[in-house]
């Protein structure tokens, strides 16, 4: 691995243990489902005020209905986190699965990869989410004008590289990041989707880290063994040209 994908940060930030990571779980759970209880229970008081008004209740039930489903995700989310599952991992090509995250990104990106498909042994759904969620968590700042994505293998491990050039991250940042509901200075919360992308690392026995980009942005580098066995281009990928979407 070159120096310019080692972290500033080791890799022991990454998975928290012990009291302190359960009570940053149950605090950021709280804080969510109480959003989101609020959001039901205020427009559900509002329809029943406005109810001798059609368009007002349905605006209000519409509130209403778009909170649940933000629930359901979130319980689906935990869901998936909390599973033990290996029973649903299958051999997946990391650039297509890099081509997937990013088909509907409008920001700059640069894809980079690598001539050998870098394989590995993944869960399908787990891997696409938590890699669209953490794209996406770079890109939602408006100090980001552009990503880039590079793929190679190393030795008997493929690199995965996602690094922006916006907001560069305190020391502070860069140990949260990846705690569930973690938030970073003019970032939106990302959820579970940072937690996600660790626990993809551990259960697939790699390992992912953040640090500074320089001059300036974020890296984050996901290092996955390589199945040497497996045939390439058995993933979810869509077409699209490997320099610039």
């Amino acid at each position: 691995m070159s120096d310019e994908d080692a972290p500033s940060m080791g890799r022991g930030i990454l998975h928290p243990e012990g009291i302190q990571a359960t009570r940053d779980l149950a605090a950021g759970l709280v804080h969510e489902i109480n959003n989101i209880l609020g959001v039901i229970i205020g427009n559900a008081h509002l329809a029943k005020k406005n109810a001798s008004d059609p368009a007002a209740s349905e605006k209000y039930l519409g509130e209403v209905r778009n909170a649940a489903e933000e629930g359901r995700e979130l319980m689906r989310d935990l869901a998936a986190f909390a599973s033990d599952n290996p029973l649903q991992t299958r051999v997946l090509s990391l650039n297509d699965l890099v081509r997937s995250a990013v088909s509907n990104l409008e920001i700059a990106v640069t894809l980079d990869l690598s001539g050998r498909d870098p394989v590995a042994r993944l869960n399908l759904w787990l891997a696409q989410d938590a890699l669209e969620r953490v794209i996406q968590f770079m890109a939602a700042t408006k100090t980001v004008a552009s990503i880039r994505l590079a793929t190679r293998v190393v030795g008997s491990a493929a690199v995965l590289t996602i690094e922006d050039d916006g907001v560069t991250p305190s020391d502070r940042d860069l140990r949260t990041i990846f705690t569930p509901f973690a938030k970073i200075d003019r970032r939106p919360n990302a959820k579970l989707g940072l937690a996600k992308m660790a626990d993809l690392a551990f259960r697939s026995a790699g390992f992912v880290t953040a640090g500074v980009r320089e001059p300036h942005g974020l890296r984050i580098v996901l290092t996955l063994p390589v199945d040497n066995d497996a045939p390439s281009g058995d993933g979810p990928g869509v077409s699209l040209p490997q320099e610039g979407v």
